[in-house]
């Protein structure tokens, strides 16, 4: 929670089948959307992180995009350390790592879903993670 607080305004949520979201940090021109994700393996790849937390992204991914909000997965391991990612297209899961302060890290690339994977609308209008 403090690093969330050194980003702004921090309101948490309640996960549910609806939603995945855990907190919303509201900062000036920016809110953020933060889904927060334990994982055992935090050293891996943003590829391998992205397959391993695959339904909170689905989840993230039903929040329509648009400038002013981003969204987030912070994956934690048990001792405290965290890795932060911006999900960061409207199509396909797609992960860039940031910083604890919200700026995209120097020298990191996005990382897409396993190949196969990817993200389609429903008739319903939400989107789903098919396995092609």
């Amino acid at each position: 929670l403090p690093v969330a607080r050194a980003r702004g305004f921090v309101i948490p949520c309640r996960r549910s089948r609806e939603s995945g979201i855990d907190l919303i940090i509201v900062s000036a021109g920016l809110t953020a959307l933060i889904c927060v994700c334990m994982t055992r393996q935090l050293n891996g790849t943003p590829e391998d992180l992205a397959a391993q937390f695959r339904i909170p992204l689905t989840m993230l991914m039903q929040v329509p995009h648009c400038p002013g909000r981003c969204r987030e997965i912070w994956a934690c391991d048990y001792y405290g350390n965290i890795r932060c990612f911006r999900l960061t297209t409207t199509k396909k899961a797609c992960l860039a790592e940031i910083g604890r302060d919200g700026i995209p890290l120097a020298g990191t690339f996005a990382a897409q879903p396993p190949e196969g994977e990817t993200i389609v609308s429903a008739p319903s209008g939400r989107e789903e993670k098919v396995t092609v």
